[in-house]
């Protein structure tokens, strides 16, 4: 499965927020060079700059990506996950958002806003191993 999983990286930063120090601390916790970003510029509600910076990581890249992640988070936040993973499906390709402020302190912690998304995505030939591959995913 490693040969075809792809995770997608989101980041949203603000004009407020100090952009080379939310790209350094991804950079020290997972390895990701700025330059590996893609940046699309936004204008927020009120005309604000906003980047959308987006990567993608494969194969073995993928997985240790992964594992770095999953680590890093709380056995109480990983049960409480797993507990409510069809929640984070869409189709067959699993999100994850972790805190940006949290990066920053060099923790991990699931949370829904100002968050880094991930999507992970692998091939799922049975709709009834959705669940599963997944959760054996995030284990190893």
């Amino acid at each position: 499965m490693v040969n075809h999983l792809e995770i997608t990286v989101e980041v949203i930063i603000h004009t407020t927020e100090d952009r080379k120090k939310i790209l350094d601390s991804i950079f020290a916790m997972f390895e990701i060079n700025e330059d590996e970003f893609t940046e699309e510029r936004l204008v927020g509600h009120f005309g604000n700059l906003i980047l959308l910076l987006k990567t993608k990581l494969t194969k073995k890249r993928a997985q240790e990506f992964i594992q770095k992640v999953t680590s890093k988070i709380s056995k109480v936040q990983m049960n409480d996950f797993f507990y409510n993973i069809d929640m984070h499906f869409e189709d067959s390709s699993l999100f994850l958002r972790i805190s940006k402020q949290d990066i920053i302190r060099k923790t991990i912690n699931i949370q829904q806003n100002e968050a880094m998304k991930i999507k992970i995505s692998m091939p799922v030939y049975k709709k009834s191993d959705l669940v599963k591959n997944y959760r054996d995913l995030l284990k190893s």
